[in-house]
């Protein structure tokens, strides 16, 4: 095996990054880099995404995003709300109702998958079946997309089969201490876990044409279209297991490959 004495750099914060004729120039809180190429391996989990109607709330509540939650003690009396019907989301609800009165808010009809098969992590199988090897433009590459990730595990299916955890619509706005949801029915909440994902920011980024009007990173498997731009670790970059550390190497190689190219 292979090793590298990599000045790895801790404790550092990239400020903004330039480009300057065949470089770029890179300055963090402690001093300024000189590079001909960049690979930005920030990953997809940046700023939490919270609805705008969160700020409406009554102060009284307390609001956590899911990257803040670590366990109960950190609620208040009363009952919560999880709002996301993702993994991270469904495993909050389940470990909150052990505890509190639990409700949990969802876009769309649950689906489940084991975490487990025949002794084997699914991902093993999913890799074995080629799922985490399907690209984003293939037609199973599409569906999955469409689609979403299930959630792994029955833990969340049998809490609310118990009413451990209560099923609600997706939250359509907020009034004070009342949540209002997609079917018209309100809820007064004493906490609220906000499941609702991250959305990519790359403010520091400071290249005109590196993203597109949403905010998203233009490019192909991860080479910009900005020379010497590279990315790693984007949801989908080109395959399902991108942004997966089982399927991360796959795409790392092609763009050290291209990096060798120049």
């Amino acid at each position: 095996m292979e090793t590298f004495q990599l000045p790895i750099q801790l404790n550092e914060e990239v400020k903004n990054v330039l480009k300057a004729d065949d470089h770029f120039l890179i300055k963090t809180d402690l001093k300024s880099y000189k590079a001909k190429n960049i690979v930005v391996a920030t990953g997809p989990f940046q700023t939490p995404n919270l609805p705008l109607f969160s700020k409406e709330l009554s102060p009284s509540i307390k609001q956590l995003h899911s990257s803040q939650y670590k366990n109960p003690n950190q609620l208040l009396e009363g009952n919560v709300l999880v709002v996301g019907g993702g993994n991270s989301g469904a495993q909050i609800a389940v470990e909150v109702s052990k505890v509190r009165d639990t409700y949990l808010a969802v876009s769309k009809e649950l689906n489940y998958l084991p975490l487990v098969i025949l002794g084997k992590s699914i991902f093993w199988w999913f890799d074995k079946l080629g799922i985490l090897k399907a690209n984003n433009t293939s037609l199973l590459g599409r569906v999955i997309q469409t689609k979403g990730d299930p959630i792994f595990g029955f833990d969340l299916k049998q809490a609310i089969t118990k009413n451990e955890v209560k099923i609600k619509k997706r939250v359509i706005s907020a009034n004070k201490n009342q949540l209002i949801f997609e079917d018209k029915t309100t809820l007064k909440v004493s906490n609220i876990i906000w499941a609702t994902g991250f959305k990519p920011e790359f403010f520091w980024l400071q290249i005109d044409g590196v993203l597109d009007k949403e905010g998203f990173v233009i490019h192909n498997r991860g080479v910009s279209n900005i020379e010497g731009l590279y990315f790693i670790g984007l949801p989908w970059q080109y395959r399902r297991g991108s942004g997966l550390i089982q399927g991360v190497g796959y795409d790392a190689k092609y763009i050290v490959r291209k990096l060798n190219e120049r």
